[in-house]
């Protein structure tokens, strides 16, 4: 596993080496100027100097490497933060040496770079984006550890007798969301409008509005929720929209906890998903924990998230899932 990562960190820093190692064989051969932009007439249209272009890229390509190195050595947990830094760091300096490589095959024993055409090259660097694969794949997934929750005294579980059939319910609202919709309302008002007014109203409702539209519904889905529990487990409504928000079916719960939800351990405010975790917080304070016999978590805000941790526990114990870790009051 450690040769892997080292492997991956030195795929970061070939690029880097490739410009280095090819402007000491190509030096001589170069024209004093290399071509750095091309027209839609096919020859170049401008020309840097040869040294600078060297150096401009090789300390892009330098910097990527040992900005993508250092993360990858701290080693941040989650299962594609890792990967995702190594590809995205070798995809960059991979394009970087494209571009070097653009500007200089073309134009080896060439005297006037302004006569020199790009050909495929523009295509080859766009394609060296793959090579953001090798450090990828070879990086280790990492995982994500749950949200720690102190230890505390159990919940008694509420008594449901064979048979009975609970249902618990309640609605939640933010205030919080309910006045980021208005004013969200208000500015694609003042927005649009202009719009309908000129020759391009379609257009511009096209490309800006229907934006704009989908980014309020996405706010308004949070202005309020219908939580409910019963023997299907817990499951999320927005009211707003009436669409599902998330599901734990009881077959699928380990423990259940009551706890002081702080939302920069979930993601924010909002409605977020990480992986291992999911969360819905309205606002910092009670709420009710929830961990799938997977590991994978999801947290809502709720006052008095007692009651329905309690009648959680007690619908797992009537239907036999008593050997599970019952709830936990924080």
């Amino acid at each position: 596993m450690k040769l892997r990562r080292l492997l991956a960190m030195f795929s970061l820093w070939a690029p880097a080496l490739v410009i280095v190692v090819t402007w000491g064989i190509w030096a001589d051969r170069l024209p004093k100027q290399l071509p750095t932009h091309w027209g839609a007439s096919g020859p170049a249209d401008a020309a840097t100097s040869a040294p600078v272009v060297f150096w401009w890229l090789f300390g892009v390509a330098m910097a990527t490497a040992a900005v993508g190195t250092v993360l990858l050595a701290r080693q941040f947990t989650g299962r594609w933060v890792q990967r995702a830094i190594g590809g995205i760091a070798g995809a960059v300096a991979a394009f970087v040496m494209g571009v070097w490589l653009s500007c200089t095959v073309p134009a080896l024993g060439v005297a006037d770079p302004y006569t020199v055409e790009l050909g495929p090259w523009l295509l080859i660097a766009l394609a060296l984006y793959l090579y953001g694969l090798i450090p990828l794949c070879l990086l280790p997934k990492g995982t994500r550890p749950p949200v720690e929750l102190t230890d505390a005294p159990p919940i008694a579980a509420v008594h449901i007798a064979e048979g009975e059939r609970v249902t618990w319910s309640r609605t939640l609202s933010s205030w919080l969301f309910i006045a980021a919709a208005i004013l969200m309302l208000a500015l694609v008002i003042v927005l649009l409008l202009p719009a309908l007014q000129g020759a391009e109203a379609v257009a511009s409702l096209l490309f800006g509005g229907v934006v704009a539209v989908a980014a309020l519904l996405l706010v308004v889905a949070l202005c309020a929720f219908r939580v409910t529990i019963d023997e299907r487990g817990l499951r999320v409504r927005s009211l707003t929209l009436g669409v599902p928000i998330g599901r734990v079916p009881l077959s699928e719960i380990a423990t259940v906890e009551a706890a002081e939800l702080e939302p920069t351990h979930w993601g924010g405010w909002g409605y977020r998903v990480m992986p291992g975790r999911s969360a819905l917080i309205l606002r910092r304070g009670p709420g009710l924990v929830i961990t799938r016999r997977d590991q994978r978590q999801f947290a809502i805000t709720l006052d008095r998230p007692e009651e329905p941790a309690a009648i959680l526990l007690g619908l797992m114990q009537q239907q036999g899932a008593g050997e599970w870790p019952g709830a936990k009051r924080r």
